[in-house]
């Protein structure tokens, strides 16, 4: 036989052979980005609350400190005057993009639980593999965001530190902790609410960063198809000769058993 033409097929694959890890996975980051996300946003309204409500990334808080001898607590009275607060809209929107990855990784937990594990299936959303590509889009470009507001609670927050420690003549930031702020938390308390709103927004990145790793890899792995090599073939002279003469011994016997046949109904007629 000739091969006349070969090529390879796309076909979904039963969705009984698609690993269920696909789905696992993408449940999880979209967990870790919610939970990251909760963490984040209540943190920094926490350091707000520490003063009055005022942005303080990117700000230069003056203190007045009222030390007393017996105490290794000062009481900081912030100078509402001398105070350069940061743009509350810098501090809005690292505040409430957490929330909305809160609330976007929720929606998209439900897609994927409504969704079977993938290829083709008759149960939940069918073809699941479809919503793959419009999540990929979608986390690259939250990731976008999710990453510009990080950077920017990250940075707003050294800004804050690095002016502390002038103004206080302190070491490190850290030593916020040894006073009592007159408004909202302590010192300790605010210093911990700052660390953790900028590990929890770093990652809630890492988390849509691995949220479209897995997204790319299922592409190019491809569990949710099959490739199926088909083959048109032609058959040869030889081929057709044999062909021919296989007919021709065919169409033989079926004279003989024709005529035999015909041969017997006319001896019962006669």
């Amino acid at each position: 036989m000739v091969v006349l033409e070969q090529y390879l097929q796309l076909y979904e694959r039963d969705s009984k052979l698609v690993s269920s890890a696909w789905k696992t996975f993408h449940i999880i980051f979209y967990v870790i980005i919610a939970l990251s996300g909760i963490a984040a946003s209540y943190t920094f309204r926490q350091v707000l609350e520490s003063f009055g409500g005022n942005c303080v990334l990117h700000s230069n808080v003056t203190f007045v400190s009222d030390k007393s001898d017996n105490s290794s607590t000062s009481f900081m009275i912030i100078d509402c005057v001398k105070t350069e607060w940061g743009r509350q809209s810098d501090c809005s929107f690292c505040q409430y993009v957490p929330v909305c990855s809160v609330i976007f990784s929720i929606v998209w937990i439900t897609f994927f639980l409504m969704c079977g594990r993938g290829g083709k299936t008759t149960r939940g959303l069918s073809q699941p593999w479809r919503i793959v590509v419009p999540s990929l889009i979608f986390n690259i470009t939250f990731l976008g965001v999710a990453l510009a507001a990080a950077c920017k609670l990250h940075d707003g927050i050294d800004v804050f530190c690095n002016f502390f420690q002038e103004d206080l003549d302190e070491p490190n930031c850290q030593d916020l902790a040894r006073y009592h702020l007159m408004e909202g938390n302590t010192g300790l308390l605010t210093y911990r609410y700052m660390k953790a709103a900028q590990i929890s927004a770093w990652i809630n990145v890492v988390g849509w960063t691995m949220s479209i790793l897995m997204l790319l890899l299922r592409c190019f792995c491809a569990p949710d198809f099959q490739l199926v090599e088909i083959s048109i073939l032609a058959p040869t002279p030889e081929h057709e000769h044999a062909l021919s003469s296989s007919q021709e011994s065919i169409d033989v016997g079926c004279e003989e058993i024709n005529g035999q046949g015909d041969g017997r109904a006319k001896e019962s007629q006669a």
